[in-house]
């Protein structure tokens, strides 16, 4: 909590000083997102445990708007209560994001920090796959960024992160991520936008048993396509190398390894009065909890359509698969998962969510488990106060 006092001081500075001399437009809302869902295996394990599990989001926003420069500041609780398990996994984790922009008549600065504490059971699907293990990730970032016109048609782009992770439990790595990304980009036509990109990233863990250092290397061609009116596709294609060390706690033995791949992210979307189709397919890099870093491929396909003024339904399909970047474990594992939903708008700024949840993951020991989940969520987007000065 001190450490979200302090983070939201520093950034209240910023947010109402810089500047301050130009006529500005703030704004103060708020969401309150309540939901309800009952889940026949919760953990996702062979040993499965049904419960009900109520949430509330309540979230705070400032936004502050002059000519060139927009600035907002977020901060809320995830607030999780189930009824059948122990009260060891009932949470209450703050979060706040700080994200600005500046333009100028070339150039456009970036800039997005926040502190965020969250259950690794809500990042296992991306993370571990581990369900089951109530640790709390307090998870710090920041990442700025910045893009030059060069021409009408090209732009030059550099942008950084670092995020830092602390477990509250040893069953996972502290672990600290770094990167740089430079970039360019070419407007060749009014369809057809295309660039260059290079990556560095470096990944560092600290376990109890196993510390790693891992650096990663990635050059990739990427380019955006309006095909039509209705048709959008996005695409990146590259190529990564990836180098290790792991050195064992108690031993002090080092071990270093190479692994060279492929990248890939490609994204067709296709929107019309009623229906808007997705389909996105990625494999890339990421960096596990567990010290290990993970190879993903992933492949998911949605579909919303507007069944009247108040009522739409969307049904969205994912399946992933998760593999050692180094192949020296047996830590692989699939994960499917179907969600169809409908959503009523009660009012301009109420609407009400149903939606069933499927769930399935096979590690590779041979061990499956799925689950089914129904729920019910209240949004509601407070219209907030606006000010002119």
């Amino acid at each position: 909590m001190i450490i979200i006092k302090k983070t939201f001081y520093w950034l209240s500075i910023i947010l109402f000083y810089v500047p301050f001399l130009q006529a500005a437009e703030w704004s103060l809302n708020s969401t309150v997102n309540p939901s309800v869902k009952y889940d026949d295996n919760v953990f996702l394990e062979d040993d499965e445990q049904s419960t009900m599990h109520y949430a509330l989001t309540p979230t705070l926003v400032l936004n502050r708007a002059v000519e060139n420069m927009q600035t907002s500041v977020s901060v809320g609780y995830q607030i999780d209560r189930y009824s059948s398990l122990s009260s060891d996994n009932d949470t209450e984790t703050p979060f706040i994001r700080f994200n600005s922009t500046y333009n100028t008549v070339r150039s456009q600065y970036g800039l997005s920090a926040s502190y965020i504490e969250a259950t690794s059971r809500s990042t296992a699907l991306e993370d571990t796959g581990d369900f089951s293990t109530q640790s709390i990730n307090r998870t710090r970032s920041i990442s700025p960024s910045y893009s030059y016109q060069l021409t009408e048609r090209d732009t030059l782009s550099l942008s950084g992160s670092y995020r830092e992770r602390l477990s509250s439990t040893t069953s996972f790595s502290d672990t600290e991520t770094k990167s740089v990304t430079a970039g360019w980009q070419r407007q060749f036509s009014e369809r057809l936008n295309a660039g260059l990109n290079g990556t560095f990233s470096n990944y560092k863990s600290e376990g109890i048993a196993l510390s790693t250092d891992d650096d990663s290397y990635n050059l990739s061609t990427s380019f955006t396509y309006n095909w039509s009116e209705l048709w959008d596709i996005t695409g990146s294609v590259g190529v990564r190398t990836l180098n290790s060390e792991r050195t064992t706690i108690v031993t002090g033995i080092n071990d270093s390894d190479r692994s060279v791949g492929s990248t890939f992210g490609f994204s067709a979307i296709r929107t019309d009065d009623i229906n808007t189709y997705a389909l996105d397919a990625s494999r890339d890099l990421s960096p596990s909890g567990t010290g290990d870093v993970n190879e993903t491929a992933r492949i998911s396909a949605s579909w919303a359509h507007h069944i009247s003024e108040r009522l739409s339904a969307n049904v969205l399909a994912s399946y992933q698969k998760s593999t050692s970047a180094l192949d020296d474990s047996n830590e692989k594992r699939e994960n499917i998962n179907f969600s169809p939903s409908v959503s009523w708008q009660l009012e301009r700024n109420l609407n009400i969510n149903f939606k069933y949840t499927y769930r399935k993951q096979t590690q590779e020991s041979g061990s499956s488990a799925d689950s089914n989940a129904v729920s019910v969520t209240l949004n509601y987007d407070w219209d907030g106060i606006r000010v002119s000065r």
